[in-house]
């Protein structure tokens, strides 16, 4: 599977100002799957999200929805 998940530097930096898990600016699915679970239980903070908690949350899963589209159609 070659889908990945982008993240935007600010977005990228401010994840990993958490030190939960280090993010790059393209990342796996799998890792971004469990990174969606985590900021959902992280307080919403300028510093963290500086484009919206949920705006992140919701970039993150739409485009794992597009790589498990992706993954599913690759495989018949």
């Amino acid at each position: 599977m070659n889908d990945v998940v982008e993240l935007s530097s600010i977005t990228r930096d401010g994840i990993n100002s958490l030190n939960l898990i280090d993010v790059q600016r393209v990342n796996p699915p799998e890792i971004m799957a469990w990174l969606v679970l985590l900021l959902k239980r992280i307080p919403d903070s300028d510093e963290v999200f500086p484009r919206g908690k949920w705006a992140t949350i919701q970039s993150i899963q739409e485009q794992l929805e597009k790589c498990a589209r992706s993954y599913i159609k690759s495989i018949g």
